[in-house]
């Protein structure tokens, strides 16, 4: 038997962030066993919405560009939707790239686990409410020409974001679009990538890459210059990020995002995943690839580091102000 307060996160899945129709086909992918308990639910709740569903099991990846099997890549661009639980969540290889332009509703459950999903008390009006906060948010990004971020703990970091534009990432399925289920919102920006000066103070959490991703206990500065990383400085932690670029394309070093965070509606406790790249009242940057939101690099890794409680000013104004969302 299932919890109840997971059938309805299950539902609020299917039924308000993809809305699931009769007839649509859909592809559920899971990578591990515990998984599947899941992604079955899912397909059965799709199944009586009238849907074709199917599930797959592949083999966990080892990054998170890393593509699935040519099968499953194939399967992806065939399907109406696409739902994944997977490490990596496939966000960032061809294989969704090409799906999203094959018009598939493309969705993932990013790092939100069984127990998770029995834990989360969501609405319909909780979600529509998050959606527009973001909406309003990437508005903000796409119409100011510069950003200024600064911490109590010592970030200064200054960008130039003309010319490009804010994005919603919101966990609302669209045809040829990808969503972060069933809770994830951020607004993020690609700046201009050879304008980043300054340092960040990360003190939140790191994602991207297997072995790196957790929460910083020792809080560290990356300091950039012409938009790339010139030196990192501190404990543990700047030496697993260290160490990490090391082994990476040369490109990873460059600063590829500034990510607002969103939902205002989940805990506010860091779970050292991804979904702490959600909570509202932070900020997190994002480093090497970025033309999946609207920038010029094209390296295969994108990593992300979280800066707590931050001050952002957009063209001088405030839109946070000590984690504080001013719109």
């Amino acid at each position: 038997m299932y919890p109840l307060e997971l059938i309805q996160s299950v539902r609020l899945i299917t039924d308000v962030c993809l809305e699931i129709a009769p007839g649509e086909n859909v592809l559920c992918i899971a990578d591990r066993e515990e998984n599947m308990d899941v992604v079955t639910l899912i397909a059965a709740e799709c199944k009586a919405r009238g849907a074709e569903a199917a599930i797959v099991l592949i083999e966990p990846r080892k990054e998170h560009y890393h593509e699935p099997p040519r099968s499953i890549a194939r399967a992806m661009q065939e399907a109406d939707v696409v739902i994944t639980m997977t490490f990596g969540s496939l966000m960032h290889t061809k294989a969704r790239k090409e799906a999203c332009a094959a018009g598939v509703k493309f969705s993932t459950l990013g790092a939100a686990t069984k127990e998770y999903l029995t834990k989360l008390d969501l609405t319909r009006e909780d979600l529509l409410e998050v959606r527009s906060l973001t909406e309003k948010i990437a508005q903000r990004l796409t119409e100011a020409s510069s950003a200024y971020l600064t911490t109590k703990a010592g970030t200064d970091l200054r960008m130039s974001l003309k010319g490009r534009n804010g994005a919603a990432l919101i966990p609302f399925g669209k045809r040829g679009s990808f969503c972060v289920l069933p809770d994830y919102a951020e607004a993020p920006c690609a700046p201009i990538e050879d304008s980043a000066e300054g340092v960040a103070v990360v003190d939140g959490t790191m994602v991207g890459a297997a072995n790196f991703e957790g929460l910083v206990e020792e809080p560290f500065e990356i300091h950039f210059e012409k938009g790339r990383i010139v030196k990192i400085s501190g404990g543990k932690d700047a030496k697993r990020l260290k160490d990490l670029l090391d082994t990476l394309e040369d490109e990873a070093r460059t600063f590829a995002e500034l990510g607002v965070n969103s939902n205002h509606k989940i805990p506010k406790i860091f779970t050292g995943t991804r979904i702490d790249n959600s909570i509202a009242g932070h900020v997190h940057i994002g480093l090497g690839r970025n033309d999946h939101i609207g920038g010029n690099s094209r390296g295969k890794t994108h990593l992300d580091v979280l800066v707590t409680w931050p001050t952002l000013l957009l063209d001088g104004n405030p839109i946070l102000e000590d984690g504080n969302l001013k719109v």
